[in-house]
C-alpha cells in the first residue's frame, strides 16, 4: 500500500476533487496517527460537500465554515498537517 498524501491547502483539495468528478477521499490524523477520521469531501462549485464516513452524516459548508471548528475540524486539521489523502 502506497503511503497517504498529506494535503496542503483547500485549493488542492478543489482541484482534486474536480479531477477525479468523485471527491476526495482522505483523513484526519488523530492521536498522532493512531486513528483515522474519514471523510470524502467534494467540491460543487459553490460548497463543499462532506462525508463522515464514521456515521454517514453529510455537510455542505463554505470555504470560511470549513476553518470554523463549530462546524468541522478539517481546517484546523490543514494548518496543522494533519489531513491526507487515501492513496490507493
Amino acid at each position: 500500500m502506497k503511503p497517504p498524501i498529506k494535503l496542503k491547502s483547500l485549493e488542492t483539495i478543489k482541484q482534486k476533487s474536480i479531477k477525479t468528478g468523485n471527491g476526495l477521499d482522505c483523513f484526519i490524523a488523530l492521536a498522532g496517527g493512531l486513528m483515522r477520521s474519514s471523510k470524502n469531501i467534494y467540491w460543487n462549485g459553490k460548497k463543499y460537500k462532506i462525508l463522515n464516513e464514521i456515521d454517514g452524516t453529510t455537510q455542505n459548508l463554505t470555504e470560511k465554515q470549513i476553518f470554523d471548528e463549530r462546524y468541522t475540524n478539517i481546517g484546523k486539521a490543514l494548518k496543522v498537517g494533519a489531513l491526507y489523502q487515501y492513496n490507493f
